[in-house]
């Protein structure tokens, strides 16, 4: 599968780099494509340099890279898309904001678009920690659903040479004011799907991509705060990296108060949001 990078040509997609080069040498060609939407933020011999930064590193892995230079067309997304190949055979790796503030990290950005539209793979970053360049080791799954899991794969395939550990997360996720009147009978049934759902999610992941089955564990709670438990939860097993499923949001766009963008800015970990492409 080609892997592609959008880099805005800032020291944030630097570290994205990171993690597309990783991802491009867990594929079969051992290749990456940059791609930069010509803008006024930085042009020349700035954006050369970070260019050629990237370039160095792919050749200290044995990764290929090459570079593009779009046009915009109708902004930078345009650009993107115009050139990117549609259809499930694409992974573009793409960025966060570094800081979100009231604007969030990622909503209102490129990447939501990208992540909304659903033309190719997608994997959204956002990077708290630089020093791990990239290199989790440990990576913690969400599953919002039984289905998660396969369409996690896209990802977790070229990235499994990169893991050392994958633990598998999936709440039982309850109101607020359930979770605070849940009798232990309920909370044990609640308990137990969600148990058979992160059971069924491991066996298929270690059967699909090169983890062995002592390298994959997966855990389950029952919360009433999907992004806080997650949280919790990444820090408990000492997560790098963090992974959870875009939602499919085309009419309204990630809102500041979604639970995925509370998980970006709450969460102890770097944290990539996916999203398989449309078939």
């Amino acid at each position: 599968m080609p892997v592609f990078l959008a880099h805005d040509g800032s020291l944030n997609g630097d570290w994205i780099a990171h993690y597309a080069l990783h991802l491009a040498a867990g594929s079969v060609d051992r290749r990456l494509t940059v791609l930069h939407v010509e803008d006024a933020n930085i042009s020349g011999e700035p954006l050369h340099q970070r260019l050629e930064r990237v370039s160095g590193l792919g050749e200290r892995i044995g990764v290929t890279v090459e570079t593009e230079i779009l046009p915009m067309h109708g902004g930078v997304f345009g650009g993107l898309d115009d050139y990117l190949p549609k259809g499930p055979e694409t992974l573009l790796v793409s960025g966060a904001r570094v800081s979100g503030g009231r604007r969030g990290l990622l909503s209102g950005t490129i990447s939501e678009r990208l992540l909304r539209f659903g033309h190719y793979n997608v994997l959204a970053i956002h990077v708290l920690q630089p020093g791990l360049l990239g290199d989790p080791r440990r990576v913690l799954l969400t599953l919002s659903d039984p289905g998660s899991a396969l369409r996690a794969m896209p990802f977790l395939l070229p990235l499994a040479p990169a893991i050392e550990h994958l633990d598998i997360l999936h709440l039982a996720m309850v109101s607020r004011f359930r979770f605070s009147n849940l009798s232990a009978a309920d909370a044990a049934r609640l308990y137990h799907a969600a148990q058979s759902v992160a059971e069924s999610a491991a066996n298929e992941i270690a059967a699909s991509i090169p983890l062995s089955t002592d390298r994959i564990d997966s855990h389950v709670r029952v919360s009433d705060d999907w992004a806080k438990q997650t949280a919790v939860e990444a820090g408990r097993y000492r997560a790098g990296l963090t992974m959870a499923e875009m939602p499919s949001l085309k009419s309204t766009g990630l809102s500041f108060g979604h639970p995925i963008e509370q998980l970006m800015r709450i969460a102890p970990s770097d944290v990539a949001v996916y999203r398989e492409a449309e078939a």
